[in-house]
């Protein structure tokens, strides 16, 4: 996965969708991964350290996809708040004694945030999945700490 590719599916709410999409083969290494985790499969070393890289590969396109996510939403609700903001200044409603009102952050705010959704769910999907791979990475790595401990010290 190229960034600037990734990048290019950020820049309209028309290909968002895309993202998931290109990230799709990460998600079902992971999956597939906790579905083990889940059934208790996890009982050879050799195995774990492949696992353990796979997973390293999918952990480090998940982090820039998820940079990526988080700047596009943070930079897009920042816009349409000083858009709305601006557009308030030039033409401020007027209170029921025909005066300007003052402008207030929390609805505009709100506002901002409405308008990206659909990139604070895609920048959460990734960040989930990230979060996930993380923690399988974790989880092997103790296990097979714990295997190389059984193993140095052999019990009865």
């Amino acid at each position: 996965m190229r960034i600037l590719e990734l990048e290019q599916y950020f820049q309209s709410e028309e290909t968002l969708s895309e993202v998931l999409n290109k990230l799709e083969d990460d998600f079902n290494i992971v999956d597939e991964y906790a579905d083990m985790a889940k059934s208790g499969v996890y009982n050879n070393a050799s195995a774990m350290d492949e696992i353990m890289i796979r997973l390293s590969g999918c952990h480090s396109n998940l982090i820039t996809a998820l940079g990526i996510a988080e700047s596009e939403k943070k930079n897009r609700e920042l816009k349409k708040y000083s858009e709305i903001k601006i557009e308030f200044e030039k033409n401020p409603p007027l209170d029921s004694k025909g005066l300007p009102k003052s402008f207030t952050s929390a609805p505009a705010e709100k506002e901002a945030s409405g308008s990206v959704a659909n990139y604070r769910r895609i920048r959460n999907i990734i960040e989930a999945y990230k979060n996930s791979c993380s923690t399988s990475i974790t989880t092997l790595q103790s296990v097979l700490k714990d295997m190389g401990k059984d193993y140095n010290h052999p019990q009865g």
